[in-house]
């Protein structure tokens, strides 16, 4: 690829210095660097402009500073209020970094971007660089792109924008990482199929599995959900390296706790306050499947932040413009009640504890107080009809967790929903998947409290 040079000068009326910016990419890694220094500058300019510079009073050179790329930040004290009503620090146990954001979307995706700057760009180039090798095109990213773009609400566009400022990275890139999981799991064009089966077959394959159980099903009768992601990035990239529970406060709806990665602005993994967690899995490959629609991880944020019942979560499911086939299995703290849904083009279904889930190919046995559904059908249903009764977080942890998930376990999930607690463990490393990693408890309720009235 040739390098392109673009010459973009600005002058600020309320600043004491010009801004002069080249920006200069050949290739996709040159977004890491984020500062052109003055050796580079002289080699790419021509005399005439070099005399023209040396005439400015202060020069910087800084493409992407926020002065230039922001509507939204207009001065040093404004960005530094930004950054003060956030914070970062790690769970007690030092495993998983912690980020506490709030503000508009764009204020959170800027901080996001700021305080963990160096993480984002060491994680999210990698992936990108990565897919990148195994597409072989950027315009796929960008077509797939355009056609979600009309259904992704604008708080997500916004909070896309802040990440991507404040971390100093390409726009477009933030744009396209937060649509591969559609791709991961859209069915539509063959011969991209293909590349995606054969990319996540067998120890990379993707077939999540999520439980719901309360009442007569648990140890002490508290509702829990155990969300078991097999995702398998952990063998093609960096993002076990980053894992990241964040704690959000927005202008308006639910505060939220979204368990997840350095650098992912959508869930898939999460609670809000009202004690309603999340848990998805791909279903099949329906012929219906389609990319005009809602990203999942987006359609997942709004659960997080609408939804203060199991009936809000239904509403926001069904009314989301829908695109491939999903299954999800939601709870709700208050009432102690657990519903897995199935959501593709043509249908909305509704299964709860007790009943059969009865689709096509696909048969749960019904098991009372519980509902479930999941990779190893079978396995799942004779753990959970053996340990009836006795179901714990610790008994998932230590002993029906590394049963149910696959080989491509990436992150596990235990819900405490009433508590507004959960334990979550990730891959660390391309042959260490998440089953076997000790679990982190993180009490989101209290960090919640702390957070909100630190000042």
């Amino acid at each position: 690829m040739g390098t392109d040079t673009i010459f973009h000068f600005f002058r600020f009326a309320h600043s004491e210095y010009a801004i002069l910016t080249i920006v200069v990419f050949s290739n996709v890694s040159s977004f890491q660097k984020g500062f052109m220094d003055r050796r580079t500058l002289l080699k790419l300019g021509s005399a005439s402009l070099l005399s023209n510079l040396a005439a400015c009073g202060y020069l910087r050179i800084d493409p992407w500073h926020y002065r230039i790329r922001s509507a939204k930040i207009t001065s040093a004290e404004q960005e530094a209020q930004i950054l003060a009503k956030a914070e970062t620090t790690w769970t007690k146990d030092g495993r998983i970094r912690v980020l506490f954001v709030q503000g508009t979307p764009y204020e959170r995706g800027y901080q996001h971007g700021v305080l963990l700057r160096e993480e984002v760009n060491d994680n999210i180039g990698y992936i990108y660089n990565t897919a990148l090798k195994k597409f072989h095109f950027e315009e796929l990213f960008a077509e797939i792109y355009e056609r979600m773009r009309p259904f992704i609400p604008q708080a997500y566009i916004e909070e896309m924008h802040g990440l991507a400022h404040g971390a100093r990275m390409p726009l477009k890139v933030i744009h396209h990482m937060h649509i591969l999981p559609s791709i991961g799991e859209w069915g539509g064009k063959k011969e991209i199929k293909k590349v995606l089966k054969a990319m996540m077959r067998g120890e990379l394959g993707t077939s999540c599995s999520n439980i719901g159980v309360r009442n007569s099903a648990t140890s002490d009768g508290e509702l829990y959900a155990v969300r078991i992601l097999d995702w398998g990035l952990h063998r093609i990239s960096k993002l076990h390296e980053y894992p990241l529970i964040t704690v959000g406060i927005g202008e308006k709806g639910n505060a939220y706790c979204n368990i997840g990665w350095v650098g992912f602005l959508g869930a898939v993994s999460g609670m809000n306050e009202q004690g309603i967690t999340l848990g998805e899995m791909g279903y099949g490959d329906p012929e219906n499947e389609r990319l005009e629609g809602q990203p999942m991880p987006f359609l997942l944020r709004d659960v997080l932040r609408d939804a203060n019942n199991l009936a809000d979560v239904r509403r926001i499911i069904q009314s989301a413009e829908p695109t491939a086939s999903f299954g999800f299995l939601m709870t709700d703290g208050k009432s102690k009640e657990a519903e897995l849904y199935v959501r593709d083009p043509d249908r909305f279904l509704v299964f709860e504890p007790g009943t059969d889930l009865l689709d096509d190919d696909e048969f749960f046995p019904a098991r009372e107080d519980m509902v479930y559904g999941g990779h190893y059908e079978e396995v799942m249903a004779d753990l959970l009809k053996t340990h009836k009764g006795n179901l714990s977080p610790e008994l998932f942890m230590k002993d029906l967790i590394p049963k149910m998930a696959m080989k491509s376990n990436f992150q596990n999930v235990v819900y405490a929903p009433s508590q507004l607690e959960f334990w979550v463990n990730n891959a660390v490393g391309p042959k260490a998947d998440a089953k076997r990693q000790p679990y982190t408890k993180f009490k989101f309720g209290e960090e919640l409290k702390r957070f909100r009235n630190r000042d």
